[in-house]
């Protein structure tokens, strides 16, 4: 005896096998070490090992504290008590909330692109591909860059709630004010989950320029993004009066920020470097390596500046008859923004500034995709996904070590002082201070301002007994960082054992 299946119960068996092979990719690595920034934002924060100062995340109090990793993001360090709390600092269930964060943010995404363009095809094709884009593999499988995700999560959340206020047939005007409320309050977590929800309210704006009939309550909607556009300059202006450096704009040059006007012309170049990564991602690494453009003479600048006028003046003849492909440019650019580097930022490139960006070309690709007929769609579509699978897995597995990931970044960019500093830290662990010693140098000529280098390098000589040695590198990191902690307290150690004793 045969059965049918309903209409809604084969759209939830559609979503339930995508979100499958959304996850599937993922998981084998849900048991690897903390790496990176995990050691010193995770397993090695005295402030995440004192339950109590969920107190003063949840207060804000840790805002004006420049002594807290993430105190500015305090939606994220409350997610990080919340890990904490439940799986101790066992990585695999910190990875298992970014990956839920992931896929939660990929099916907003196929509702906001159902909800704009009224097709469930190009939804489906534009979360699956974001999904398992590789460029995306940093933010989500590394807890200590949770930041990426979660003001995606909190940014994705406020449009639909946005939508929401804005349905006149949702009821009366106190409903209504709730509602808004409702999505201020998801924009206030993204911008406090990392100041890249900055870009918010321009999203906003493409949002009301190429879909103007979405909303019943048109006047509703506006109100509510200037309201948005208002909450963000407010923080802006927090975080501005706030002690903590805002990136690199302020504070001593780190060797590798864009310093002015070396930022302004490197735009262009780091927008084409944007859309390359998204078209092709790969190869991808912890520490890549951006060589700043230092005038119009370098031939990189017009590069980028062709780049943006096409994908400008694409947008702007797309607007009435494809605004699905206008809004995908739309989106790319406006989450670029922030990082820019229109306001310097302490590392130029990395591969979790992309996380943002990304559905804008995935909602592109889909529209490509959708185009085609149903066979060439299924086979296009699923062979991309089926590449960006394995480009995923092979980008997880080099996340499996320490060693496999500082090798990989290192054979990538030899120029990478963070790289070099961290083969020097792994060569000393295993017993080998004459091979340390050689990534220690390295990392100091590749940056001669990366001050964890200079420290390190200054403690294996103290440990080596070559206390003048010890000495001369530690003055080094202090020039670089006066009264930097760590340097300070090695020195004054390595000062008291070369004076002789009573």
């Amino acid at each position: 005896m045969g059965f049918a299946l309903n209409g809604g119960m084969k759209k939830w068996i559609k979503w339930c096998l995508l979100a499958a092979a959304m996850a599937a990719p993922w998981l084998y690595g849900l048991r690897f070490p903390f790496l990176y920034d995990d050691v010193g934002m995770i397993e090695e924060n005295e402030f995440l090992a004192d339950g109590g100062n969920v107190a003063l995340v949840l207060t804000g109090r840790t805002l004006a504290d420049p002594k807290v990793l993430n105190g500015r993001r305090p939606a994220v360090l409350a997610s990080y008590f919340a890990d904490r709390a439940l799986h101790g600092l066992r990585p695999a269930g910190w990875r298992a909330t970014n990956l839920a964060l992931h896929l939660a943010n990929a099916l907003l995404l196929a509702a906001l692109v159902r909800r704009l363009t009224g097709r469930g095809t190009p939804a489906r094709l534009a979360a699956l591909l974001f999904a398992l884009h590789p460029a995306l593999v940093e933010a989500v499988h590394a807890p200590g860059f949770r930041a990426d995700v979660l003001c995606l999560f909190w940014s994705l959340a406020a449009f639909h709630a946005w939508f929401w206020a804005a349905d006149s047939s949702r009821g009366r005007r106190a409903g209504a004010a709730l509602r808004g409320g409702a999505m201020l309050a998801a924009l206030a977590l993204a911008l406090l989950s990392k100041e890249t929800a900055l870009a918010w309210p321009l999203a906003a704006g493409a949002v009301l320029w190429l879909y103007p009939r979405t909303f019943a309550r048109p006047r509703a909607a506006w109100g509510l993004a200037v309201s948005a556009a208002l909450l963000a300059a407010g923080f802006f202006a927090l975080w501005a009066a706030l002690p903590a450096d805002m990136q690199a704009a302020a504070g001593g040059w780190n060797g590798e920020s864009l310093r002015p006007p070396e930022n302004l012309w490197s735009v262009p170049a780091l927008w084409t470097r944007t859309l390359r990564l998204a078209l092709v991602p790969w190869p991808l690494n912890v520490t890549p390596r951006f060589d700043a453009v230092a005038s119009p003479a370098d031939g990189r600048f017009w590069l980028g500046l062709f780049w943006i006028a096409v994908c400008a003046v694409g947008a702007w003849k797309a607007r009435r008859r494809l605004p699905t492909l206008a809004f995908g440019l739309c989106w790319m650019a406006v989450w670029f923004l922030p990082v820019s580097n229109l306001w310097p930022l302490y590392h130029p490139v990395a591969d979790r500034y992309l996380y943002p960006v990304v559905p804008g070309f995935a909602l592109m690709a889909a529209w490509l995709f959708e185009q085609q007929p149903a066979g060439a769609r299924r086979a296009g579509a699923g062979a991309v996904a089926l590449l960006y699978a394995v480009l995923l897995v092979a980008r997880v597995w080099q996340w499996r070590s320490p060693e496999a990931l500082w090798s990989a970044a290192y054979f990538q960019n030899p120029k990478s002082a963070t790289a070099a500093t961290w083969l020097g830290l792994l060569a000393e662990e295993r017993g080998d201070p004459d091979a340390a010693a050689t990534f220690y140098k390295a990392a100091t000529e590749a940056n001669p301002r990366s001050v964890h280098a200079w420290i390190d390098w200054g403690v294996l000589e103290g440990r080596r007994g070559n206390l003048a040695e010890a000495e001369r590198l530690l003055l080094t990191a202090l020039e670089i960082s006066p009264g930097n902690p760590a340097a300070s307290a090695n020195l004054a150690l390595c000062r008291s054992l070369s004076s002789p004793q009573p």
